[in-house]
């Protein structure tokens, strides 16, 4: 589906052209594509960088995107590294990017999820250099994305915020001056030449000490040691362990993202190094850095909610809900949408089968969104939102804490323009229309067109959306860095894949070109999205995208296994769950324990046990029946008992089918055999060679045993029968009158 669907028999949808922007995208990751595609579509031109790391450091590894651009020597960019390592090298990075953009006409930069897209800094300077930032404008990140004044304006907002302290380097700047600030105050500004507002002495004392900080900050300037930061916040931790004991408390960096910045501590000795670890993650542990970072109360049983925004400066509208609770090392795995349409829908579907309790919990959980999507909206309005942001919320039971804004796109952008579409209109004619369908295409659109668009209409698309990252993570989910992919089968008729331009084939040969899987950055390698009419019927073609789905190579390690077996997990049990932000740990737990069970297991010898019992009760006519089978039954049994992750899926898929834990009790064990291969795609197709399909032979032996049940099945005139009732007849001394001989 295209970006935006503009008719161009309307002389005002006509206008809105993008045959004016040059863009240079400054980003990486599976957001570079996917905005290279767009911008193409809409008419815009647009070039990239590229760093050492993506072209000589690790060659043919971290810039398969290359692909897509015919003139690389005028399109493509070299820097050594996106935004430097230090401080100086960071300023230095602008400035580069600064020229590119000034000496190749570049009109405007788009920044995707990276750091630079919420730095005010770095937005700053491009825009006083007079290039046009695709996303929120400098004054917007600096309110929104600095984390202490996010939760200021929620607090003004009254919407609730997570309980601690957003102040600390302020509430250090106090502790040093003593119970002199009046006089200490002045004295620094002047020592330092500090350029503050002539009333800032008007504020109360601790916003005094805000001020002078920022005016530090801008002068890079530290008021304060780290040494003395530290202190401070051993004293906070303190005060707000006497009033929660034993709570944990996480320390959070006011410029964090993406997991980053961020610290949890269980005891004093721990804070001193924590505080420092979210300086140096942060890149704010140099001289003049803002060292400003959140103490909050670690809320234990949460889930992590969050609600899309989209503004021009003048509206803001809410797109609904992501929940992204299923995931480790705090970098999300596996997010779904959350609308109120989906809630509702579900709720009826829970009713009619009686689930009452249930479906009051749905219809609970879709009037806390309603309140976190209202609160956001009213957020974002206060904000004077000119782009995309991300409202987020950590919820516990029937409660909602807001967290922070992230004023860029998301990874999990797509997950929403699975639920939601917007639609445009005239404010001259209602009936003149168009739709976009992609929020990055959105972005675009405000940034050019913002002015002359009226607040849009939100429009259900396909009611639910699900997005699984695909990291290069062993079966512990652990990063695994250095696997070369060489083969990987191309996205379904269901499936979204942005996979950075991994599966773009070479265009002299026609084939997919070796990647490298370094792990220079971080370990997702792409990401696979997919839609439903519910959320089990989008679960259901995710995990039918991921068992059609082959990944070849050297030393490969991607996490597909874990996705398709947590997916079967959540099908068996009920899609509608809602996992908390530790689940995925206890699920590994799990898996671990299974896995120890499954190594204690040999089927070898069990085999040959069974067949010592088969040889004693039938002689050789049963052994040669038996033998026969050996592959048919051993080999799929192997592969699942190998492979924990799809264990632990297979055994969910089965208790989806039966009520019951004794499963040959209640299913026909040639159906379980053929629901297994199927289930490990071990079934017959073709372009894989013998060992991943069911040999010849044995599905010879699968499809008669099927077809013999089948026609008994007939010859009983009932072919509805259950296993249980068949077993019953089997074992009978003779067939019923009925039966036809």
């Amino acid at each position: 589906m295209r970006a935006i669907t503009f008719d161009t028999e309307s002389s005002w949808q006509s206008s809105f052209t993008f045959n004016h922007v040059k863009c240079l995208i400054v980003c990486r990751g599976p957001i570079r594509l996917e905005t290279m595609n767009i911008f193409k579509e809409l008419g815009a031109t647009y070039g990239m960088l590229l760093s050492e790391k993506d072209s000589i450091i690790f060659p043919q590894t971290l810039a398969p995107e290359l692909r897509a651009i015919r003139n690389r020597r005028k399109q493509v960019h070299h820097v050594p590294d996106y935004m430097g390592t230090t401080k100086e090298e960071r300023v230095e990075r602008i400035e580069q990017i600064i020229d590119i953009c000034h000496e190749n006409g570049y009109t405007h930069l788009f920044a995707g999820y990276g750091f630079m897209a919420e730095d005010a800094e770095f937005v700053e300077r491009i825009e006083n250099a007079e290039i046009s930032f695709i996303g929120p404008n400098s004054k917007v990140i600096q309110q929104a994305g600095s984390k202490d004044e996010a939760k200021q304006l929620a607090r003004s907002l009254n919407v609730p915020v997570t309980p601690g302290e957003d102040r600390i380097d302020a509430l250090t700047l106090l502790r040093k001056a003593g119970k002199a600030p009046d006089t200490y105050f002045p004295k620094i500004i002047k020592n330092h030449k500090l350029s503050l507002p002539e009333n800032w002495q008007s504020e109360e004392l601790i916003d005094q000490a805000v001020t002078i900080l920022q005016a530090s900050y801008a002068k890079q300037i530290d008021l304060f040691t780290i040494e003395e930061l530290q202190q401070e916040t051993v004293r906070q931790v303190e005060s707000i362990w006497l009033e929660n004991p034993g709570k944990r408390i996480r320390l959070k960096h006011v410029g964090g993202g993406g997991g980053r910045g961020q610290r949890v501590v269980t005891s004093v000795e721990e804070i001193a190094e924590a505080v420092m670890s979210v300086l140096i993650e942060s890149k704010a542990a140099g001289e003049g850095d803002n060292k400003n970072f959140l103490i909050e109360l670690n809320i234990e049983n949460t889930r992590h909610n969050e609600i899309q925004l989209l503004g021009n400066g003048k509206w803001c509208i809410e797109l609904g809900g992501r929940d992204c609770s299923l995931q480790m090392h705090e970098q999300k795995l596996l997010e779904v949408s959350l609308t109120e349409e989906m809630l509702e829908a579900a709720a009826r579907e829970y009713e009619s089968a009686g689930k009452t309790p249930q479906a009051k919990v749905l219809r609970s959980d879709a009037k806390m969104l309603s309140s976190m999507c209202k609160e956001a909206e009213e957020f974002g309005k206060a904000l004077n939102l000119d782009s995309v942001s991300t409202f987020e919320c950590i919820v516990e039971g029937e409660k909602h804490f807001f967290m922070e804004v992230n004023t860029r796109i998301q990874v999990e952008h797509r997950v929403t323009e699975m639920a939601y579409q917007l639609q445009f209109s005239n404010p001259d004619n209602p009936e003149d229309t168009f739709v976009v369908n992609s929020l990055v295409a959105a972005m675009l659109l405000i940034n050019c067109y913002g002015e002359k668009l009226s607040r849009p209409k939100r429009l259900p698309r396909f009611v639910s959306g699900v997005e699984a990252r695909l990291n290069t993570t062993n079966p512990a989910l652990k990063p695994h860095a250095g696997g070369v992919l060489r083969a990987w089968s191309a996205a379904t008729e269901n499936e979204i894949r942005d996979d950075q331009g991994i599966g773009i084939s070479n265009p002299d040969t026609g084939l997919l070109q070796p990647y490298n899987l370094a792990g220079a950055y971080d370990s997702n390698v792409a990401l696979s999205i997919t839609h439903g009419i519910s959320r089990r019927e989008s679960f259901e073609k995710l995990t039918e995208i991921l068992r059609c789905m082959e990944v070849r190579g050297h030393d490969l390690h991607l996490n597909v296994d874990f996705h398709y077996g947590l997916l079967h997990w959540l099908l068996g049990n009920d899609p509608m769950l809602k996992p908390n932000t530790r689940f995925v740990s206890s699920y590994l737990a799990l898996a671990g324990k299974l896995k120890n069970f499954c190594d204690q297991i040999n089927l070898d010898l069990a085999w040959k046990i069974q067949r010592d019992q088969v040889q004693k009760n039938y002689g050789s006519d049963g052994l040669q029946i038996y033998d026969q089978k050996i592959t048919l039954i051993l080999r799929p049994l192997k592969k699942l008992l190998n492979k924990t992750h799809l264990l632990m899926g297979w055994l969910s898929f089965q208790k989806s089918k039966n009520l019951h834990s004794k499963l040959s009790t209640f299913q026909n064990p040639v159906q379980t055999l053929a629901d297994l291969y199927h289930f490990l795609r071990l079934e017959q197709h073709s372009g894989v060679p013998p060992s991943e399909q069911i040999w010849s032979n044995d599905q010879k032996l699968l499809e008669t045993a099927s077809a013999f049940y089948s026609e008994l099945k007939t010859r009983f005139g009932k072919t509805d029968l259950s296993w249980q009732e068949l077993r019953e007849i089997l074992s009978a001394e003779k067939p019923p009158a009925k039966f036809k001989l």
